[in-house]
């Protein structure tokens, strides 16, 4: 039997522990301040919350979600984060993505952009929010983000393991991602 963990307690718990904790605790303060500016935090910590927030958003939104919404913004940082970690076939996938976007002239701002223009919890289409002429970007996106790793075995394919790579990224630096954790607690405890 295995005791549970208090959310604050990262430095008894293992890489996956601290990702599965970190993943709960992302969304509020003081995690959510530190995702306004993301390249102001540290590797050690940015990488953890990019790649949680990449997984997140493809799960609930899928790719277009992602491109569209604020960690959308990010996506040159996850690529590189997905490099960091060794995790080179989905950072190849989102270098595609980012080209097709490049290619059509389409940054995260005109998304951002077009769908300011939405009514709060409008229900919408990709082409109602950004017209029809982007609907062959958003195609070839899609067919492009078939081959993610979340969609990998719906496809016949062997999944790349973005989470155990990232569990052994955390492993390396265990200690100053830790430290931080701390102090991003501590500040929320004293503020």
């Amino acid at each position: 039997m295995t005791t549970r963990k208090s959310p604050g307690d990262f430095r008894s718990m293992s890489a996956d522990e601290i990702v599965d904790n970190l993943a709960l605790q992302i969304y509020e303060p003081p995690f959510l301040a530190l995702r306004e500016d993301l390249r102001s935090v540290p590797e050690a910590l940015r990488i953890p919350i990019l790649l949680i927030d990449f997984d997140t958003e493809l799960s609930m939104n899928g790719i277009l979600g992602f491109l569209e919404n604020s960690t959308g913004r990010y996506l040159a940082d996850t690529i590189a984060a997905l490099e960091t970690i060794a995790a080179h076939d989905t950072a190849a996938v989102l270098l595609t993505i980012e080209r097709i976007m490049a290619d059509h002239g389409v940054t995260h701002e005109r998304l951002r952009a077009d769908n300011a223009r939405m009514q709060e919890w409008q229900i919408t289409t990709f082409a109602e929010s950004h017209g029809e002429e982007l609907s062959q970007m958003a195609k070839a996106i899609g067919r492009e983000a078939e081959r993610l790793y979340l969609y990998a075995r719906i496809h016949g394919r062997e999944r790349e393991p973005v989470f155990d790579l990232l569990s052994a990224y955390i492993e390396q630096c265990k200690n100053e991602l830790v430290t931080l954790l701390e102090a991003c607690l501590a500040n929320r405890a004293s503020g």
